[in-house]
């Protein structure tokens, strides 16, 4: 992925993006790359059929290379990651806002709960997000009529931090 740094204001190219090279999660500075490791919500945008941009707030994992993304089934989100895999996301320092970090992606992996050989992963993905988001061991906030959740593998193209 491109690893960007945006410039901060005061200065004549403020907030434009100057290149800091490729590389992956793990090799985002440590200040950016807590934002993706402690359970901060970030927001992500996917495109709606029509062409218009749908954000939900959204709880996020990565393992190192690739960014985590859970759903119930059926769900807008789901349906557009599905058909349209291009995702937009940002993560903002809840302690300063103007520390944060954007990412676009694409999907590149999809693993429905209820298939038998892999489905383990987004029953797993979405426990591990509860324990850290929720702090109980299991997700608890099913629809009581059931869902089958959906694990979205996302890789990142391009990441831009704001410091």
């Amino acid at each position: 992925m491109k690893i960007g740094e945006v410039v901060t204001p005061g200065t004549d190219d403020a907030f434009t993006v100057t290149a800091k090279g490729e590389g992956r999660i793990a090799d985002l500075p440590e200040h950016h790359r807590r934002l993706l490791d402690e359970p901060h919500p970030a927001v992500m945008a996917t495109l709606n059929a029509n062409g218009t941009v749908q954000l939900s707030p959204i709880w996020l994992l990565h393992d190192g290379e690739n960014l985590l993304v859970n759903s119930a089934r059926g769900r807008l989100k789901d349906r557009n990651l599905r058909a349209r895999p291009q995702v937009s996301l940002c993560v903002v320092d809840p302690d300063n806002q103007y520390h944060y970090i954007s990412i676009q992606g694409t999907v590149v992996e999809i693993v429905d709960e209820d298939d038998a050989e892999h489905g383990h992963r987004a029953t797993s993905c979405i426990d591990t997000m509860a324990q850290s988001y929720m702090g109980t061991d299991a997700y608890t906030l099913r629809a009581p009529s059931g869902e089958i959740r959906s694990l979205f593998v996302v890789k990142p193209n391009r990441v831009s931090t704001f410091n």
